[in-house]
């Protein structure tokens, strides 16, 4: 893990997000790339008169360049805030770079990923007057088409830890994968995964056979605490096992592996930003399994 893209609108929120990418980052050591795109696109007015209508181009033209030198004075800052944090707590092995540019959010953003090719995504779900429509559907966005492991990390005051996390399995076939690359990336921080499918009438009544054939392949990591292995069967909706087994088991980030048309992705990835992510206020992680 040497790069790590952090998307940011300069929000209030941006700060836990940098902190996240950070104490990520700090162990490997790498660059931590700061993202802002403007929106670019002038305005010309529906109007029948040149005169009119060349002032409202020359008006916009001169919005625009104000715009964009308010987001690089807004990135200086931004870099300048995190590069003191970074001589602060003396962590020689990070480096800050930003990059700022205008145009459509999410199509800079697929930009962006093939240009730096980052191992890691990191970005907040709620925006500047607390967006969570926009910004949350950029994460969103983000998570759906990212080849990387995405972290969206919700409005929460303090750095939480990646020592407790909860994978969120599906059964699917790919989980085996996703699990071990789950224990490669977060070994380095002592980290207990938790493997758990929330079992309700609706879904396949083979789980506990399924999942003991997950938890076969990872035998040596579970008697090494590493992972454990549970199916819990709901009575009530979802969200509230999901909260109870987060709140008693000190959850600090909650994974899981999209997949566009599964049950699983229409609870934690059609919701994301309002119902799972914000409601239980614990980041989560988006990990393909190829990870």
């Amino acid at each position: 893990m040497k790069k790590i893209l952090v998307p940011v609108d300069f929000s209030s929120h941006t700060d836990i997000t940098c902190r996240y990418a950070i104490e990520f980052i700090k162990v490997f050591g790498g660059e931590i790339k700061l993202f802002h795109t403007y929106f670019d696109q002038i305005i010309i007015a529906d109007t029948s008169f040149p005169d009119t209508l060349d002032m409202s181009t020359i008006y916009n033209e001169e919005l625009m360049k104000e715009i964009f030198r308010q987001a690089e004075n807004n990135m200086i800052e931004l870099e300048e805030k995190v590069n003191n944090l970074i001589k602060k707590e003396n962590l020689a092995n990070i480096t800050i770079s930003s990059t700022v540019t205008g145009g459509e959010l999410e199509h800079e953003l697929k930009g962006i990923c093939s240009d730096f090719h980052p191992d890691i995504v990191v970005m907040g779900t709620t925006g500047r007057g607390k967006n969570v429509n926009i910004w949350g559907k950029v994460s969103s966005f983000i998570i759906d088409h990212a080849k990387v492991p995405v972290i969206t990390v919700p409005e929460i005051k303090n750095f939480h830890g990646f020592k407790t996390i909860m994978f969120a399995a599906d059964l699917s076939e790919g989980n085996a994968s996703t699990i071990s690359g789950l224990i490669d990336l977060f070994s380095i921080f002592s980290a207990r995964i938790h493997v758990v499918h929330f079992l309700t009438k609706t879904k396949q009544s083979d789980a506990y056979t399924r999942m003991k054939a997950l938890q076969m392949k990872f035998g040596k990591e579970e008697k090494t605490s590493q992972v454990s292995f549970e199916v819990i069967e709901v009575s009530e909706d979802n969200q509230s096992a999901v909260d109870h087994f987060a709140t008693a088991n000190k959850i600090e980030m909650i994974a899981f592996q999209p997949h566009k048309h599964s049950l699983l992705y229409m609870f934690f990835t059609k919701n994301i930003t309002k119902k799972n992510l914000f409601a239980t206020n614990i980041p989560l992680l988006s990990v393909p399994a190829t990870v």
